[in-house]
């Protein structure tokens, strides 16, 4: 029987964490919950936690910190982070999916719905799953790690969420071939997604940013999508 996934439940409204537990509740999971971003954070860098759900505003340190700070740990760069949060404009999806969320979920919520989202979350976080398909790209700039899901240029381990690391691998399984950003949604966010375009882009811009010299590989079809080229322009 495989063991329990540890989450953090992040919220300073003490109601509102209530129901985040009550619909993540299972035998599969071992819930902790939080008031505040900082005391979350410090357990999770003691704990190493498979997930956290957490609000966007927070006393002290708020869920958009706690997400950044979770990113640049190598110890948790990978923790799957889920936003629940009244705070659910276009604008605020942008900037939390800059930050590295990897889904974002508007209060009031159903909770079969959270519990849909946290565990597409978890899965996708798990090492391996769905990408066997995936190869390196054919100059090898760029190389995706199947069975470790992480991406390296030139052997340096990229800082990529999970979900960075999916539309990455989706763009490369493509082989140079254009792709909109709606097929984008529906490969990486699931064909029931309502995620706008805005959100792909932000992903790509963090992706684009992290890939360095290799940036050039990540082309935008003005329009139309984006494309994973093997032709790269480096700057070194």
């Amino acid at each position: 029987m495989a063991q329990p996934k540890l989450i953090l439940v992040v919220d300073g409204d003490p109601q509102w964490r209530e129901r985040v537990m009550e619909a993540l509740a299972s035998p599969r999971v071992l819930l902790s919950d939080f008031s505040e971003g900082a005391a979350a954070l410090e357990f999770a860098r003691r704990e190493k936690p498979s997930l956290v759900v957490t609000e966007f505003a927070l006393p002290g340190l708020s869920g958009l910190g706690l997400t950044r700070l979770l990113r640049e740990d190598p110890a948790l760069e990978t923790v799957g982070v889920v936003m629940v949060t009244e705070y659910s404009s276009e604008i605020d999806r942008v900037i939390a999916f800059e930050a590295g969320v990897d889904d974002l979920l508007p209060k009031p919520f159903f909770a079969r719905e959270l519990h849909s989202r946290v565990g597409a979350v978890l899965r996708r976080s798990e090492p391996g799953r769905g990408t066997d398909a995936f190869v390196p790209t054919p100059r090898g700039l760029v190389t995706l790690h199947p069975t470790s899901a992480f991406a390296a240029v030139r052997d340096r381990r990229l800082d990529l969420t999970p979900r960075e690391f999916h539309l990455l691998a989706s763009l490369v399984r493509h082989g140079g071939h254009v792709v909109s950003r709606r097929q984008l949604i529906t490969e990486v966010w699931g064909p029931d997604s309502e995620q706008t375009d805005r959100v792909v882009d932000a992903h790509i811009k963090a992706i684009r940013r992290k890939l360095g010299v290799a940036k050039d590989c990540l082309e935008t079809v003005r329009g139309v999508g984006y494309r994973f080229s093997d032709v790269v322009i480096t700057h070194d």
